[in-house]
């Protein structure tokens, strides 16, 4: 009996994974590349994607088909929307079906990472700020002299954060270093 249950189950996975595997087939790809031979990332059917066009449209969505140069995307729309309760939650609306060339692609824009916030220099450039308002009050406040040195150092921190946010890309613009490049696999 245990054979027999054991033998049907297999028939049962051959049969059914039969069909699975007859009906895939590649896609085209898009690779992001910097200079000839480094490949950055590779875009296939799928794949989120979030860049702006050469008309200055911030597109954002999963990839559904690349074919003949063109990126068809799947864009959504994400808003804030209200509840029963009074609170607010981000929804996530899909919008459509858009077609781009690769050449319509001006600027990827990297994905966020961790600490991200540290990087751009915001953090710092708050931090500093924030410093140097308090211990103002708190001079005033207390009747004592403001200390050149205390202002110094927390402008010091805010300059940092503002030469870190000037520095920090979060884009990578196509040109002439970094490309799209489309693979044909059909």
């Amino acid at each position: 009996m245990k054979n027999i249950s054991l033998t049907f189950v297999f028939l049962l996975m051959i049969l059914f994974r039969g069909p699975l595997t007859l009906c895939a087939q590649g896609s085209d790809m898009i690779v992001l590349k910097k200079g000839p031979e480094t490949t950055l990332k590779t875009y296939v059917v799928g794949t989120p994607i979030h860049f702006i066009s050469s008309a200055g449209l911030n597109v954002k969505g999963s990839i559904k088909k690349i074919n003949k140069d063109s990126i068809y995307i799947n864009t959504y729309e994400e808003r804030s929307v209200y509840t029963s309760l009074g609170g607010t939650f981000w929804d996530t609306i899909s919008v459509g079906l858009s077609r781009y060339h690769i050449n319509e692609v001006r600027e990827i824009i990297k994905p966020s990472k961790g600490f991200g916030f540290i990087k751009n220099g915001v953090l710092f450039m708050f931090g500093g700020t924030a410093y140097a308002i308090l211990h103002t009050v708190n001079s005033a406040y207390l009747k004592q002299p403001i200390e050149g040195q205390t202002l110094a150092i927390s402008g010091g921190v805010a300059l940092v954060g503002y030469l870190l946010n000037r520095l920090h890309k979060n884009t990578i613009k196509l040109g002439n270093r970094y490309y799209l490049q489309y693979i044909p696999l059909k």
